[in-house]
């Protein structure tokens, strides 16, 4: 039985799959299948997704009715042949020793839940600054009992998933934290392997610009921290790999500019 069994959520990721698909086949521990459930998207990341699996043959692609992922995730795992489900973001990249490290940590500590430390997806300073907080946020909720899988990835067996009845499909929005607070529940606890093994994409960060992602963690964290509960929904929270596409960052960027061009000429002028 094959041990692992990636899973892979799509939603128009034609641009940013491939570099997840190429870090799989770098992999130095090769026991693991791919299932990518696509949630429909108007772009090539199906064409993109078949056209690895010459390279990786145990890449199977599924096509889910609908865009949303608790429901591809589950889709994913009803697919999986491992006893353990590995769930990645289409924008991650796991390093090319993920799978052997992963292998080792299982064996020597046994746990049922587990996810790792990060590092980002470039060299800017603010990048690797939020990439350490990302991963001492992880770190305090292991201290506090507050500790979820997180969605860019975690690592679960097959019998915990099951358990719980995977996840929530009625959810939009931290359906990860949901499902980490149900098998708590059950006694199944978080592990931190303390090893930078995957790329964190910070896109959405690039995107929306660090003070508006910022107040989005704070908004979901406090029913966490507090009340242990999830936000179901996040007004504005949108999936999928469209939203950052050049052209809408282009026009983005221009419109900054020229904001930023005319609070200069209206300081100037009040002067």
């Amino acid at each position: 039985m094959t041990m692992f069994s990636v899973i892979i959520p799509t939603l128009n990721e034609e641009k940013f799959l491939p570099y997840l698909l190429e870090s799989l086949i770098q992999q130095t521990y090769r026991d693991f299948e791919i299932i990518v459930v696509d949630g429909t998207s108007k772009d090539k990341t199906v064409e993109v997704a078949e056209g690895f699996q010459k390279k990786l043959p145990r890449l199977r692609i599924v096509v889910s009715p609908k865009a949303s992922l608790p429901l591809q995730r589950n889709i994913g795992a009803r697919h999986a042949r491992g006893t353990w489900f590995v769930f990645v973001d289409a924008d991650s990249v796991l390093l090319s020793y993920f799978f052997e490290r992963v292998n080792l940590f299982i064996h020597t500590y046994q746990p049922q839940l587990v996810t790792t430390w990060c590092r980002p997806d470039s060299e800017n300073s603010r990048d690797a600054i939020m990439a350490c907080l990302f991963n001492l946020v992880d770190e305090a909720s292991l201290i506090i009992k507050r500790a979820y899988p997180p969605g860019p990835l975690s690592l679960v067996t097959k019998e915990a998933f099951e358990s719980v009845g995977g996840y929530d499909e009625e959810r939009a929005y931290n359906e990860d934290v949901d499902f980490g607070i149900r098998l708590a529940k059950r006694g199944v606890h978080m592990s931190v392997i303390k090893e930078s093994l995957y790329v964190w994409s910070l896109r959405r960060l690039r995107k929306d610009g660090a003070l508006k992602l910022m107040q989005q963690y704070i908004i979901s964290a406090m029913p966490i921290l507090f009340l242990n509960k999830s936000l179901k929904f996040l007004p504005g929270y949108v999936m999928g790999g469209h939203i950052y596409d050049k052209k809408r960052q282009v026009k983005r960027s221009l419109i900054r500019e020229y904001r930023l061009k005319l609070k200069k000429l209206t300081k100037e002028f009040f002067r």
